[in-house]
């Protein structure tokens, strides 16, 4: 390391590491938006469709629930740039291509393993006592979606290896490419244009599926060029049963994390909604779902923060810096708490004129315009809760967080939630966004807590053999 690290002060060095930290973090958020943006622009086309609430809430209840159950095979995705920045920071390049591959079998087996548990997952809707023909739209969608999940997770491992080996810029350029095309297949799938019969919600399906495959094939089209398939031994397809255990190891705990998250959310909007009968119920979901849209703006950002910084811990702590992992940490927080204020500040003051964005209906909109105050508030300690798990998912350390994560998730967000809505029907959805806001607040200091510990600089995801031994990071590095 040279000195330039131990005596850069100023307003030079905190340039540098926010410009390290942007060219990484902004091509990802694009990329890590892309689903969600995609969800968004269907449900906002899905809104004109028909009366406009049934529709886009099937749309977007079904695209969370399938993205909860792709979530465990997401989490492995995801540590696929743990290990490649690890061995980045090493130079241990031939095995950057190594992990990207065993990241790519996992994928491919777990989608496999999804097939044949479709037609079960797809009776939940109306095990949950949702209204015949909102169940029904809801199935068709979660099979058509479900059944390409192949896409999306070999799309995530490569996008995580480019990352991890500095080429957010492709990943940006795929990503951009994928919702451009989702957007226009959308229009065209979802009214009958161009030839097409109109779809509705299994036309939305679709057309994420096509956006999808356009974008995972970009970023394969980039991982195979000749310059990175040479330097980072990308043509080496072998499965590695050793490193696939490595994988699954940390990956899993990740997985199962997101799959606590991401179904307990989906469980709060699909079943805690759901305890208030009737047409009250269909208006809370449908209030609940219009607000999802909005909060998926503000966090989806902030998780590619966290992805960013993920890689650079990762990176950092494989060139044995992890004094800079905890900088890179803590300036990622500072950026993504910045935008998810302003983000809370723009929700409460909006929250009328947003919902109106998607429904017409004065008591969606009532409803929904009182829940933004809930997300508004819930936004500083979410920027926590992401960006330091994604720090602490750089240094291999998932375990702890998947078990608080699981724990307080489901006691607060879902059975909590629950037993308010049953107990105290006379607040409304009020009642269990509360309760939601509450368990948002106690895991952000949670997660904030153990990184803060530092345990996590003493973890070793691989013992390297002496023959192994690299130079560290050839440049200065920004403080």
């Amino acid at each position: 390391m040279s000195q330039s690290e131990n005596n850069s002060t100023g307003g030079g060095a905190a340039r540098g590491a926010v410009a390290e930290l942007l060219f990484l973090a902004l091509p990802t958020i694009a990329q890590m938006a892309s689903y969600t943006v995609m969800q968004f622009i269907d449900t906002w086309m899905l809104s004109h469709v028909g009366a406009g609430v049934v529709e886009p809430t099937a749309g977007s209840q079904a695209g969370l629930l399938a993205f909860s159950v792709i979530s465990l095979g997401m989490g492995v995705m995801w540590v696929v740039n743990t290990f490649v920045s690890q061995s980045y920071g090493q130079k241990d390049f031939a095995a950057c291509g190594q992990y990207l591959w065993q990241g790519v079998w996992v994928g491919l087996i777990f989608s496999v393993l999804l097939l044949p548990v479709l037609p079960v997952m797809s009776a939940t809707f109306s095990l949950l006592g949702h209204e015949p023909r909102l169940a029904g739209l809801e199935a068709s969608y979660l099979k058509i979606v479900l059944g390409a999940s192949v896409l999306k997770l070999v799309g995530t491992a490569v996008s995580q290896f480019l990352l991890a080996i500095d080429r957010p810029v492709q990943v940006l350029m795929a990503t951009v490419l994928g919702v451009t095309v989702n957007a226009v297949a959308a229009w065209a799938m979802i009214f009958g244009h161009w030839g097409f019969s109109a779809g509705g919600v299994s036309g939305a399906a679709w057309a994420q599926n096509v956006g999808v495959l356009v974008e995972t094939g970009a970023m394969i089209f980039f991982a195979m060029r000749p310059a990175v398939r040479r330097r980072f031994n990308v043509g080496d397809w072998k499965f590695r049963a050793s490193q696939a255990r490595a994988l699954l190891r940390v990956g899993v705990p990740s997985g199962l994390q997101i799959v606590a998250d991401v179904l307990a959310w989906t469980a709060f909007s699909m079943w805690v909604m759901a305890a208030f009968p009737g047409e009250a119920g269909t208006r809370a979901m449908a209030a609940t779902t219009f607000v999802f849209r909005f909060m998926a703006v503000s966090f989806m950002p902030a998780y590619g923060l966290s992805v960013a910084v993920t890689a650079l811990v990762g990176r950092y702590i494989g060139a044995g810096r992890p004094d800079v992992s905890e900088r890179r940490a803590h300036l990622g927080f500072a950026v993504a708490a910045s935008y998810m204020l302003v983000c809370g500040l723009f929700f409460f003051l909006s929250r009328n004129w947003l919902i109106g964005l998607f429904s017409a209906d004065a008591a969606v909109r009532r409803e929904g315009a009182m829940l933004l105050v809930f997300a508004a508030v819930y936004q500083f300690f979410d920027a926590m809760y992401i960006v330091y798990n994604g720090a602490l998912r750089g240094a291999g350390d998932t375990f702890v967080p998947a078990v608080a994560t699981g724990v307080l998730c489901w006691g607060i967000t879902v059975f909590g939630a629950h037993a308010v809505a049953r107990a105290r029907p006379a607040w409304g959805a009020a009642g269990p966004w509360a309760a939601a806001t509450f368990y948002g607040i106690v895991l952000g200091i949670f997660i904030l807590a153990r990184f803060k510990r530092g345990a996590w600089k003493a973890i070793r995801l691989e013992e390297p053999a002496a023959s192994d031994t690299v130079p560290l990071l050839e440049k200065a590095v920004p403080n």
